[in-house]
């Protein structure tokens, strides 16, 4: 059975409901059960009885194109126009204070070399996969270039890699030689690049894959996950001639770096996709690589992954077309972002067509950010790298809870963009107590005054505008008018709608963790 928000807190057993699931929880510890409660019952109209307002073209561009809305973002967008702050994102530069923070973060520049000889010891290893969770998540929730932030996300899963054992260590260089180098640049080079990275060939076992003993492994995925698609036109005989063109692909014996074996290689000839390989040696490898970019299943598989991404779970053909019309010569990955981000069906789909709800919903490392920055919280938390990967405690837990911690999907597809695999009861309860245990001020290393927010915005101590205030700075779309009397009656207890300061303080962590808790915004 799914568990909904109407099924968990519309009902009269919310509270029983909620603790008897969080009670089922594999892995929940006995004092994260007990922070397990229901929030007052709301039955919100948004979703249920009437379709959620559409947001502003500005608006709507932040909730898909971004991490989440900061405060001032909105109206600072609002100014510019989307065209404009579209155009900023793919072309600004790195915040120089989010630099100087992950700086302290001292693999994140480790060589391929010194990750080698560090990723013996079990302690470095941790160190080497947790900072770079921590600058992933770090940059999600800090980063200026936040269209950038999302397409190395995108690509990271994209081209997903399991950051576990000994030799995914490596994943720290693909990051920051593969994916922030090439995440708006063409596709062809992020390709290639990815192809000849030590963790990939690691992850897809080509380094076993010798004319001894071809591995198919990194054939398959490379035309069924990163090419053609699954229905792309290829076939076993294509796959198997494939395996044969990455034959001799290796690393050092001394350096984790890409070498190419020649003992390894099998130099017969070789069919794929109906021509034959001219190349030799590992020209044949790059030969392959370049024909898969330049099939037309290419360019609609990769241009129907973005429009799932930012557009709806299951996108038009049309939209895949237009985007995929964009693809020029080599992918340019940022001719296909202006061409998505400008087709009228993207505006339009703030709705799903088949059911009139909202078209994407907020995953959950997507969610946790949005709450970060839309509650102006500093995430240097991230920054003090736990022991041995042991997150109990931490703001970071959460994302355990919910099932996407950065680099923790196993197979190679990715984590799902599809809503249904987010909607299970343990993912629900995790967000609505990461709102609440955010707006309460219990996030360890995280200080919020949501009051002293107000009082520097000059908020009227009046429930409306307290409402409006918050609605505003945290969601993408207006509120229906009776949303909003559900949550000024929940601030005022049913009073006349003046609120002391007293009571501000005491009722608002609530109210706010009910706006996040919101299909307003759970849906992007």
């Amino acid at each position: 059975m799914t568990f909904t928000r109407r099924r968990l807190i519309a009902g009269a057993g919310a509270s029983a409901a909620a603790a008897a699931v969080a009670a089922g929880i594999p892995g929940l510890q006995n004092e994260e059960a007990a922070e397990w409660s229901a929030r007052p019952r709301l039955a919100w109209a948004a979703g249920r009885t009437r379709p959620m307002p559409p947001p502003s073209p500005e608006r709507h561009l932040l909730a898909r194109a971004s991490f989440g809305q900061t405060r001032g973002e909105p109206a600072r967008a609002r100014t510019m126009g989307a065209a404009a702050w579209l155009a900023e994102q793919l072309t600004v530069a790195e915040d120089p204070g989010v630099v100087d923070a992950l700086d302290q973060l001292a693999t994140l520049r480790w060589t391929a070399e010194r990750i080698q000889s560090a990723s013996s010891d079990l302690a470095n290893r941790a160190r080497i996969r947790d900072e770079l969770v921590a600058a992933t998540l770090y940059r999600m929730v800090h980063g200026r270039r936040q269209l950038f932030e999302v397409m190395v996300d995108h690509w990271s899963n994209h081209f997903n890699i399991y950051m576990d054992d000994y030799h995914m260590m490596m994943k720290t260089v693909a990051d920051r030689d593969v994916m922030r180098r090439y995440a708006l640049a063409d596709f062809r080079q992020l390709l290639h690049a990815d192809a000849t990275s030590v963790v990939m060939m690691q992850y897809l076992s080509t380094l076993q894959n010798t004319q001894r003993g071809p591995n198919e492994n990194y054939a398959r995925e490379v035309m069924e996950l990163h090419t053609l698609g699954v229905d792309g036109g290829y076939n076993e005989r294509d796959v198997k001639e494939a395996a044969r063109c990455f034959t001799g692909w290796n690393r050092g014996d001394s350096s984790w770096l890409f070498q190419f074996r020649d003992q390894d290689h099998d130099g017969g000839a070789k069919t794929v996709l109906g021509t034959p390989i001219l190349g030799r040696g590992v020209d044949a490898g790059h030969e392959l690589l370049d024909r898969l970019v330049d099939h037309p299943s290419c360019r609609h598989h990769v241009a129907r992954r973005l429009v799932r991404r930012f557009v709806a779970d299951a996108p038009t053909e049309a939209l895949v077309d237009s985007v995929a019309a964009a693809w020029g010569g080599d992918g340019d990955i940022q001719a296909m972002l202006r061409a998505l981000f400008a087709a009228p069906a993207f505006m339009a789909a703030t709705a799903d067509p088949i059911s009139g709800g909202p078209a994407k919903v907020r995953r959950p490392m997507e969610f946790w950010a949005a709450v970060l920055r839309g509650l102006g919280a500093d995430a240097s938390f991230l920054l003090a790298i736990p022991v041995d990967g042991d997150y109990s405690g931490r703001p970071e837990r959460y994302l355990q809870l919910m099932g996407q911690m950065p680099f923790r999907w196993r197979s190679p597809d990715g984590y799902p963009e599809q809503r249904q695999r987010w909607s299970g009861a343990h993912v629900m309860l995790s967000r609505w107590n990461f709102g609440l245990a955010a707006a309460e001020g219990r996030l360890a290393g995280v200080e919020l005054d949501l009051v002293g927010q107000m009082g520097a915005d000059a908020v009227p101590a009046e429930a409306g505008a307290i409402v409006d205030y918050w609605a505003d700075r945290l969601l993408a779309r207006p509120l229906l008018a009776e949303d909003r009397a559900l949550l000024v009656d929940a601030l005022t207890l049913g009073g006349d709608g003046r609120v002391t300061a007293t009571q501000a303080a005491e009722r608002l962590p609530q109210v706010v963790a009910l706006i996040i808790d919101s299909p307003y915004f759970q849906w992007r």
